[in-house]
């Protein structure tokens, strides 16, 4: 009986991830998502802009959250 939705093989898949893991180390540009209120559950090291207030913040690695100003 025929397969009709063969899995890929693992090399194609290595490929595949090997191909995008590259690109992301690679990119040359990084953003920072817009929103209009802070996020609730956050990380150390994540940053975002707050839309509403016009502020970048970043929780830094001590938990945090500050204020980074801009000129």
């Amino acid at each position: 009986m025929p397969f009709v939705n063969l899995p890929p093989t693992l090399n194609a898949m290595w490929a595949t991830l090997s191909d995008r893991v590259s690109k992301l180390e690679t990119a040359q540009r990084f953003t920072v998502p817009v929103v209009a209120t802070d996020p609730t559950n956050t990380r150390n090291g994540d940053m975002w802009i707050n839309s509403t207030t016009n502020q970048l913040k970043i929780k830094d690695s001590t938990g945090a959250t500050r204020v980074i100003t801009w000129v």
